[in-house]
């Protein structure tokens, strides 16, 4: 809560008088029980603080939350005063502290400056209990305490104090200035006018100093011999953070810096440098050798311009972000992930693992590592808090601390278990404590004996290949990456309860690892150009090349693919009048009707006037009076998720067997679900030869994660939900039966030059091919239909 514990500049005079008094007399014992802590960056306190006060030495803000889980046990029985520039940071800091001293205190007295130094200033000046300058953020950098009250009218004449230090020299010294900056971070440094004369603008900061002889920007100014020096130097410290993620960054700094050494030094021996040049100095940020240091900082109000030599003035260029399968980050995770499909075997055809009785597939259980990267706002909260506000497996406390046990969970691969409670939030060689904070860039991992959903699948997935147009090629993908692949769409007909790609419990189950495996194509090479549900059945795109799945993702924005789906719905589809609703002819109906979500949870949906724009139209195509289903072609126009489901709900004739969107629905085959918990318990029974194990699991890990997995232990109902055991909703009447893509090129007075169209179909499912109409004045339109279909 940031409402509290706020003190006027008057308030907290007296309270800063109240502890100089203390400091300097036993009288008042209790005030020396008052900690006062700046919460502003080191840089920030070193030319001016508040007399008494702690300086945590962060860099950033984001260090403070850390510096207080660190120290929070000998701040506990203390009243705490904060303060900042103007009041923002410790206002977010005082209610941190404040949570966390009662966490583990029950009470806290925790009080901040409020309008932080600023207002302190406005009101006090130099006669206040602040020392030295004001940090701020811009070109004045420090504001002495007298010019706030010469602002506010005050006559000025007050002394000025000065707490800063020459980092060199250690003589009082108070002004930063732009070309005193570190040569290695670029951190603002503290340097007196004659300690610059002799370093060459080459500054080293309190935490570089250790550095001072071998790091250096202008290296041209150095002979072979000292280049050989520094790089040897380089070398012995970037030995001591070879090992740790922590010094991830440290470790790329140093490792930089001796590449370019070891360039030079190469360029040396080779003769292309045959003269080094000892006087001219580079600016460390810009490069520039006339630069006066203003392209830094809070100094460089212009520097990425000055950076790239281009004009302020100048319309600035749209940047470009990557696809989303060209980041970095990504390629690594999909790297991974092909190496695990690889090193385990999981790419299978759909008949393997599959049950020829009941078409049920449940592969073997594997053990594998299951991690994930700290988000930002899970940093400064414990382990154990997260995974159990984060994750649905952890939310029972009993089985959480059995994984903890088995040191099952990890942190930067140190197991978290529960045993080093004892050393609560600290970090040991072998083990860390569920209580420990979690920072950014972290990593948690569990270890796993991972079963995945039975699904129905043939036992060959119908597929057809069709080729994209010269045409569309040449104008639509001009700048695409031709050499990725091929320019073929897999029109796949999915099958109902298969997921389109790995998700939740399912990786070998998913339709784009099957058909990889059926048509023998490279893990993780075919790409989903769109998704379908997974109870859902029908026509789904894929592509072996990003640019086309790019392409058909465009068509789809633009409105350009018109969709055609079939369902089998509850009652005679005669729509009754409505708000939304228009009649087109005697069976076509347009369904007008805004969707939103209604449960973010469950993923719920229903037409609201809040939600997002849905338009589909319907058409009826037979009737069957002994079962009451009819049977509709269904056309959405918009493409909003569940969309179909939710208008033939908000029309009253819910899709069979859809549980979600009909609640008078029968909760599935009962029978198959008894077949597909079966299914699981007899594949947990297979014993791989060898065991199969995830990259960094034992054969210890392999048997403890065995031995907590709940399928193991006969609860399968617990593990799984009744749609993933293919019971109420895994499977629903529901079809994509067609998609036209229409290829357009625009021109630049905005008319659009047809490229032609793609129509891509696959056959219609067996529930609709077995479909009885039994109204005569149907038959003619069932009949075009099934051939249109055929």
């Amino acid at each position: 809560d940031t409402s509290k514990g706020y003190l006027t500049p008057e308030e907290w005079h007296e309270e800063m008088k109240k502890m100089k008094d203390a400091s300097e007399s036993e009288q008042n014992p209790d005030e020396k029980k008052t900690v006062l802590i700046d919460c502003r960056n080191h840089k920030e306190f070193e030319i001016g603080h508040f007399e008494n006060a702690l300086d945590p030495n962060t860099k950033t803000f984001e260090q403070f939350p850390r510096w207080v889980q660190e120290n929070k046990s000998a701040l506990k029985d203390k009243k705490i005063l904060m303060y900042c520039t103007g009041g923002i940071r410790c206002e977010k800091a005082s209610a941190y502290m404040r949570r966390e001293l009662e966490t583990c205190a029950g009470a806290a007295s925790v009080q901040h400056l409020k309008g932080g130094i600023h207002k302190y200033l406005d009101k006090f000046g130099g006669d206040g209990f602040f020392a030295g300058s004001n940090f701020v953020f811009d070109r004045r950098v420090g504001v002495d305490a007298d010019e706030h009250v010469q602002k506010k009218g005050g006559d000025g004449v007050v002394a000025k104090r000065i707490v800063g230090q020459c980092l060199y020299c250690e003589n009082k010294y108070d002004k930063f200035t732009a070309d005193a900056v570190c040569t290695v971070c670029r951190e603002l440094t503290l340097i007196c006018e004659d300690c610059k004369t002799g370093l060459n603008g080459e500054y080293h900061c309190a935490d570089h100093q250790h550095l001072r002889n071998c790091y250096f920007t202008n290296l041209h100014r150095f002979s072979e011999s000292e280049l050989k020096s520094q790089l040897h130097e380089l070398g012995f410290f970037f030995e001591k953070i070879a090992v740790g993620k922590r010094y991830k960054q440290k470790r790329r700094t140093l490792h930089r810096q001796m590449n370019r050494i070891a360039q030079l030094l190469s360029r040396i021996e080779n003769g292309s440098v045959k003269e080094m040049n000892t006087s001219t100095i580079v600016c460390r940020s810009c490069g520039d050798v006339n630069c006066d240091g203003k392209c830094w900082g809070v100094h460089g109000l212009k520097r990425k311009h000055v950076l790239l030599g281009s004009d302020p003035s100048a319309t600035p260029k749209k940047s470009v972000r990557l696809s989303s399968n060209k980041r970095s980050n990504k390629s690594l995770r999909k790297e991974r992930e092909i190496a695990e499909i690889k090193r385990l075997n999981l790419s299978k055809p759909p008949n393997s693992y599959r049950c020829t009785e009941t078409s049920i597939r449940c592969p073997p259980p594997f053990t594998r590592v299951l991690s994930t990267s700290v988000k930002g706002k899970w940093v400064g909260k414990s382990v154990q808090s997260v995974l159990q506000s984060e994750f649905h497996h952890f939310e029972d406390t009993q089985r959480l601390d059995e994984l903890f046990k088995m040191s099952l969970v990890r942190l930067n691969d140190i197991p978290v278990n529960s045993e080093a409670a004892l050393i609560r939030g600290t970090q040991t060689a072998d083990a860390v404590s569920q209580d420990t904070p979690l920072k950014n860039m972290d990593i948690i991992c569990r270890i796993t004996h991972w079963h995945e959903p039975p699904v129905l699948v043939p036992t060959n997935i119908s597929l057809q290949k069709i080729d994209l147009s010269q045409d569309v090629i040449d104008n639509l993908m001009s700048g695409g990456d031709h050499s990725e692949g091929d320019f073929v769409i897999y029109c796949v007909d999915k099958p109902s309860s298969v997921p389109v790609h790995p998700t939740g419990p399912y990786l070998q189950n998913s339709l784009t690892l099957m058909v990889e495996a059926q048509e023998e194509l490279e893990p993780r090479s075919l790409l989903p150009c769109h998704r379908l549900d997974r109870c859902t059945s029908g026509l789904t795109l894929c592509c072996t090349n990003s640019a086309v799945a790019r392409l058909i993702q465009v068509q789809m924005d633009n409105k350009e693919v018109e969709k055609v789906y079939v369902a089998k719905v509850k009652g005679q589809f005669m729509p009754k009048d409505s708000l939304y609703l228009r009649v087109v002819n005697d069976d076509e109906f347009l369904f007008e009707a805004p969707i939103d979500v209604v449960d973010v949870k469950k993923g719920l949906r229903a037409v609201s006037e809040k939600g997002k724009p849905a338009i589909t139209k319907f058409k009826l195509l037979g009737y069957d009076r002994g079962s009451d289903h009819s049977l509709v072609e269904c056309e959405p126009l918009t493409g909003r998720q569940h969309q179909l489901r939710v208008h033939l709900q908000a029309l009253g004739f819910p899709i069979h067997n859809d549980v979600l969107y009909n609640e008078n629905s029968e909760f599935g085959n009962k029978s198959l679900k008894q077949e597909a918990i079966k299914a699981v318990k007899k594949a947990s029974e297979y014993e791989m030869t060898p065991p199969v194990l995830g990259e960094g699991v034992s054969i210890r890990d392999a048997t403890a994660a065995k031995r907590v997995s709940l399928v193991c232990q006969g609860k399968v109902e617990e593990e799984f939900n009744s749609s993933q055991l293919l019971g109420g909703g895994a499977v629903i009447d529901l079809h994509a039966r067609k998609y036209l893509i229409n290829f357009n090129k625009k021109q630049k007075d905005g008319s659009k030059i047809s490229l032609g169209a793609l129509e891509c179909k696959i056959g219609i499912p067996t529930w609709a091919r077995a479909f009885k109409n039994t109204e005569e004045v149907y038959d003619k339109v069932m009949s075009a239909w099934l051939d249109e279909a055929s």
